[in-house]
């Protein structure tokens, strides 16, 4: 390749750290820089990233602004800055940046002679921005949910009921608190648009896809719902921007003062968006087939499984009643108005499946994947039996908490089901080898079951990616389960597909610079997906014949965790 040929950068400014790759033409990484807030920044006195006070959760400005400036250093050092032909980037969804009129002012004038911060001491009405932990606003929650005529409405207008950590119920905290710094708000951006605005030197859109996790922006509409914004304040739409952007359209050109430090063209700045919808239009770039409807299913601490959309699940016309259907997010597709995305966290991921492999199979099992994969490779445990491994409060579904098994009963028992089986509730199962398959089948189960609440269109893949997508034994229970074949994101290597953790909210946006000065596919670029299993159809049978009494016995489970504690114990 030609020292002068076009490279790409993409960033992700997340909880703990910066992330840039810079691509060329054909997707090839050749450069990945982190730079890890607490290691660089000790100054800034964080911890992971953020201040944590009770509830409170927050993170310096300032400090992401030295970050966005040391990465482009970085590139510059690289030899690879003068070719950088456009920006893009993603960051942590749900924080906000609260710009003073002074900061908006300053960001268009900087001189790359003097330090930056410097220059931006007054820009911000808030020093420390509230971030995505923040559970401080329980109460503006409720305000917000009133405010649109229940929990149910305010999902059906903005994709989510009201979270705590979702953005309009930290801007309504912040106007209630403190008049004397919300008089000093003149533009509130995402994290996400706070950095292209820094990059671009004017306050940027946000962009739809992030909106999408603020519970102020009305989904189906395609902007700022004016309900929600004047319920906290009749000036808050202006302060939002107006309209918002699609991800992969420019915002602005790189500012004088970073193209002058860095040496860099004033390139295009491509709009920036949320980690969760870069990550997915990432994974998306990399399907060969532009027609397939592939989850994303992230294993690790917490599962996070992304799922396409087709319609907009909360139009009037389908919108139930019943709030459990509610659970999840409904976020914007970050580069296609017409489409939408599925995100629904669960919080007992690795972490249970850990304390099973530890505590379920005896002493010689401990830490022994092995094990636990011999034990979970025996076919079947549904219909026969089912677990639930709520080690945490879950997410979805919400609140339940603590283990719970169920064993089919000759006669009856403490469950009738729809299937006119009765299931006992058990302390353990009866061959202490069950408990590794019970947990990978209720974890799949319940993803298969909730993205059913959000769309009728069936998936044609599953994308595994994340710390436990390498292990082949979930891998095929995803592909039995789902019904689809199983593909494994890696790193292209000189032996092979090296699965592991990937950087696709940077590499995601990497693409979407790139597209936006080279349309099409990447299908050449050092992140590959591998097709790894097919599904069994005799297996997948087995489970769509389980799926009504898994879901009566999650539901049971459920509710049970509100009124009585469960077993926590092998």
């Amino acid at each position: 390749m030609a020292s002068s040929d076009p490279l790409f950068l993409g960033l992700d400014l997340s909880t703990q750290q910066l992330k840039g790759i810079v691509i060329d033409a054909s997707g090839r990484i050749l450069l990945e820089t982190n730079i890890v807030f607490d290691a660089q920044f000790p100054e800034y006195r964080t911890t992971n990233g953020r201040h944590i006070n009770g509830n409170t959760a927050t993170a310096p400005v300032l400090m992401w602004v030295e970050a966005i400036d040391l990465v482009l250093s970085r590139v510059h050092s690289a030899g690879l800055a003068h070719r950088i032909r456009a920006i893009s980037g993603a960051a942590q969804q749900h924080g906000s940046v609260y710009w003073s009129q002074e900061g908006i002012e300053a960001i268009g004038k900087l001189d790359a002679q003097r330090p930056l911060c410097e220059q931006l001491v007054g820009a911000f009405a808030i020093l420390d921005s509230p971030v995505w932990e923040d559970s401080s606003t329980t109460e503006q929650c409720q305000r917000l949910e009133a405010s649109a005529g229940g929990s149910a409405e305010l999902a059906r207008i903005s994709g989510s009921a009201a979270f705590e950590r979702f953005t309009g119920a930290q801007i309504m905290k912040i106007k209630v608190r403190d008049s004397d710094i919300w008089n000093r708000v003149a533009r509130i951006s995402l994290v996400s648009s706070f950095a292209a605005s820094l990059l671009s030197g004017a306050v940027a859109p946000i962009d739809a896809s992030d909106a999408s996790g603020t519970n102020l922006y009305d989904i189906e509409a395609g902007q700022w719902s004016k309900l929600l914004c004047d319920a906290i304040d009749p000036g808050l739409l202006g302060m939002l921007g107006g309209g918002v952007t699609m991800a992969d359209q420019m915002v602005g050109t790189l500012s004088p003062y970073f193209a002058t430090k860095h040496g860099m063209a004033q390139c295009p700045v491509v709009s920036f968006t949320g980690d969760n919808p870069s990550a997915y239009a990432g994974f998306e770039s990399m399907l060969r087939d532009t027609d397939q409807l592939a989850s994303v299913i992230s294993l690790g601490t917490s599962d996070t499984v992304l799922s396409p959309l087709t319609r907009y699940p909360y139009a009037f016309e389908s919108l139930t009643t019943d709030t459990e259907h509610i659970d999840g997010h409904v976020l914007q597709h970050p580069t296609v108005p017409s489409r939408f995305i599925a995100m629904l966290c669960y919080k007992n991921g690795s972490l249970a499946r850990e304390w099973v492999r530890d505590n379920c199979l005896g002493i010689s099992s401990l830490g022994s994947w092995s094990e636990f994969n011999e034990a979970a490779a025996t076919g079947p445990l549904a219909p026969a039996a089912y677990g639930f491994y709520y080690l945490s409060k879950e997410i979805l579904p919400k609140n339940a908490i603590g283990i719970h098994r169920f064993e089919k009963a000759a006669s009856t028992g403490d469950v009738k089901c729809p299937s006119g089986a009765y299931f006992k509730r058990v302390q353990r199962f009866a061959a202490t080898c069950c408990d590794p398959r019970a947990i990978l089948e209720s974890q799949i189960m319940s993803m298969r079951l909730d993205y059913s609440r959000k769309s009728t269109k069936p998936l044609t893949a599953a994308i595994v990616t994340g710390g436990a997508s390498a292990n082949p034994v979930i891998r095929q229970i995803v592909a039995d389960v789902l019904g689809v074949p199983v593909l494994a994101a890696g790193l292209r290597g000189s032996e092979g597909l090296e699965v592991g953790n990937l950087a696709m909210p940077a590499y995601g946006a990497a693409v979407r610079a790139l597209r936006h000065m080279k349309p099409g596919r990447i299908l050449d670029g050092d992140y590959v997906l591998e097709q790894v299993c097919w599904p069994d159809g005799d297996m997948h049978g087995v489970y769509s014949d389980a799926f009504a009494d898994f879901e009566f016995l999650r539901q049971h489970v459920t509710t049970r965790s509100t009124r009585h504690s469960a077993s926590d114990s092998c």
